[in-house]
């Protein structure tokens, strides 16, 4: 697994709350970094979501809308604001 580098600002309170809450958890403050990236689960599924999974989701997401006609081909953003800006 390779592993990119990323510096954030935060304040000096953030930071003192952020080791506070590793020592609490007896674990480096990059490891309590990394742990709360990777327990979001935005972006757990980003990283664990398969090609066929997001087929899967999206077919669920459309069930049941068969009916709805489809968008003629020339259907543009223009098509939804066109009354307003």
């Amino acid at each position: 697994m390779s592993m990119q580098v990323t510096t954030i600002e935060v304040t000096t309170d953030v930071v003192e709350l952020l080791n506070a809450a590793a020592a609490a958890r007896q674990i480096s403050l990059n490891d309590y970094l990394r742990t709360l990236v990777e327990e979001d689960p935005a972006v757990a599924s980003l990283s664990t979501t398969t090609l066929e999974e997001f087929d899967r989701d999206m077919d669920a997401l459309s069930d049941g809308l068969e009916h709805l006609p489809p968008l003629p081909r020339d259907f543009s953003r223009a098509d939804i604001y066109d009354d307003h800006d």
